[in-house]
């Protein structure tokens, strides 16, 4: 694992494959919040004190979790809050273009064949959760008085929220999004990705997941 200060409170964590194989872990286990995948996450966070010094100075931790090429991680963490959040999401475009000198000579070659790399959208954000009950519970915590453009997917046992920004603030959008982070897993979007889900997952709700779900939640 490597590990990169953003900044004082933001702390970004490359683990390989490799690292995955050592620790018995699977990309589900990471995203369906088992207890493997938890123990794993909170390991991170705690070496990153031996690492490089990093001090948790908040009681809450915004973590955002990218799926690499080569079937590794970058896991991104800040006790900030939303401002912290920021940091977070202006570092994504830098990981899915290459955070590894073998990632960019694979993006290079992709290129040269014709092929186009992953390029990160900032006015969408995608969050995995565990269960039905726990997209509802994050839903219900967004203020009925904003209207969220929103789409709800299924693949597997896992449920795929996709947010857009539209006409919100980018402060709102920012804010929302960290607030999604005590449900489920931030994961960086791409034309790419939403194409794969699109094909291999069911479409729930097509348009305002967010105020549906809502809405029979607090039913």
């Amino acid at each position: 694992m490597k590990y990169k200060k953003i900044n004082e409170a933001t702390v970004q964590c490359i683990i390989t494959a490799e690292d995955m194989l050592e620790y018995g872990l699977t990309l589900s286990d990471i995203f369906e919040r088992n207890e493997k995948g938890e123990g794993f996450l909170r390991d991170i966070i705690e070496r990153a004190h031996d690492e490089i010094g990093y001090q948790i100075n908040g009681e809450n931790i915004a973590m955002q979790i990218t799926p690499l090429k080569d079937k590794g991680l970058v896991v991104t963490f800040t006790d900030e809050g939303p401002m912290g959040f920021k940091d977070i999401l202006q570092h994504l475009k830098d990981v899915l273009q290459g955070v590894s000198d073998g990632l960019e000579r694979q993006e290079a070659a992709e290129e040269e064949n014709g092929q186009s790399a992953e390029r990160f959208d900032e006015n969408r954000r995608m969050f995995v959760f565990a269960s039905l009950h726990q997209v509802m519970q994050y839903t219900a915590s967004i203020p009925s008085t904003l209207s969220v453009k929103s789409h709800l997917y299924k693949e597997g046992d896992v449920y795929y929220l996709v947010m857009e920004k539209n006409r919100l603030s980018y402060k709102i959008f920012n804010k929302i999004s960290a607030q999604a982070v005590e449900f489920g897993n931030l994961i960086a979007v791409s034309e790419e990705r939403m194409q794969y889900l699109a094909e291999h997952g069911e479409c729930l709700i097509a348009d305002r997941a967010v105020s549906r779900l809502r809405r029979i939640y607090l039913a």
